[in-house]
């Protein structure tokens, strides 16, 4: 398999897994935050916190694109590559949480915030992390 098609289908198989284990722990996390009341709630958010999860791992994902330049001989190199990789990611995903908390730290957010970030960022680490040993990257 060349260089290209496993950063596409690495692309694809984190989009598809990252949504789906982000999906199962919004599932879980919103079941137990659930409160619990008398009258049943008419207007319910968490379809806006879904929603949300697939327009920014669809968002990530596509940013992740970047990753092709890691194919240039120009950007060669554990280093480069990394930044290739990860650059464009962490930092939507840092702007992101800063401007989406306003500046001030809440703890159901940030395990939203989380939720839907962790899981693509471990299994993109983990298709980076195949992509070094199966094309044995090294500096040059």
């Amino acid at each position: 398999m060349s260089k290209g098609k496993f950063i596409l289908f690495s692309i694809l198989k984190t989009w598809l897994i990252s949504t789906l284990l982000s999906f199962v722990l919004l599932i879980l996390f919103l079941s137990l935050t659930k409160e619990v009341g008398d009258r049943p709630r008419n207007c319910d958010m968490s379809g806006l916190v879904y929603g949300f999860t697939i327009f920014w791992i669809s968002f990530l994902s596509i940013l992740s694109l970047s990753s092709f330049l890691s194919l240039l001989q120009k950007f060669h190199g554990k280093i480069q590559t990394a930044l290739c990789w990860f650059l464009l990611p962490f930092t939507a995903s840092v702007f992101s949480f800063f401007t989406i908390t306003d500046g001030k730290i809440d703890g159901e957010e940030t395990i939203v915030f989380l939720i839907m970030n962790l899981p693509w960022l471990a299994f993109w680490i983990l298709y980076y992390y195949r992509f070094n040993i199966r094309f044995n990257i090294t500096n040059h």
